[in-house]
């Protein structure tokens, strides 16, 4: 009798460990888009996958408007054109219309979805030995940003250091 229990419990454990461990963010917003093939519009939205705990995303899930390639083009955008980084030459940048909103993956911002680390986190981010409990960032003020920072990719925390 005690065999079979144990058998139970283990063939229950293994079955949680496989589906938190391997199964997946479950909470999270998906951008779905209905083929015009199968009687839809063809039209891109945000669709709840499980139980979220932040709104849905404010930009279309279909894409945002890319930067302008001009300066007129730019500040038409209400952009700033001015060099950005190591690069000689100008390019635009603007505010992201979600500034701030809770986000777990890049595609749910018009920038990055970014995480706020410390130092330390940065460091061990770099090494690729980056462990860390944070679930949830927050979408960045800029189209481009750069240096290093945390960002969130499907609900998982990454370093990225950009020029």
């Amino acid at each position: 009798m005690k065999k079979i229990l144990f058998t139970i419990a283990a063939i229950i454990f293994i079955v949680f460990l496989l589906r938190f461990a391997i199964g997946g963010d479950e909470d999270t917003w998906i951008c779905e888009k209905t083929p015009t093939s199968v009687g839809g519009s063809g039209a891109a939205r945000w669709i709840k996958h499980g139980n979220p705990s932040y709104p849905s995303p404010v930009i279309p899930c279909s894409g945002t408007k890319p930067l302008g390639k001009t300066k007129e083009d730019c500040l038409a955008q209400g952009g700033v054109w001015e060099k950005q980084g190591p690069e000689p030459y100008e390019t635009c940048d603007r505010k992201t219309i979600d500034r701030g909103n809770p986000c777990r993956d890049n595609n749910e911002c018009e920038g990055w979805c970014q995480v706020d680390l410390t130092r330390d986190e940065l460091n061990q981010g770099m090494r690729g030995e980056l462990k860390t409990g944070k679930k949830i960032g927050q979408c960045s003020i800029w189209v481009v940003e750069l240096g290093c920072f945390g960002m969130m990719e499907k609900g998982k925390v990454k370093v990225i250091c950009i020029d």
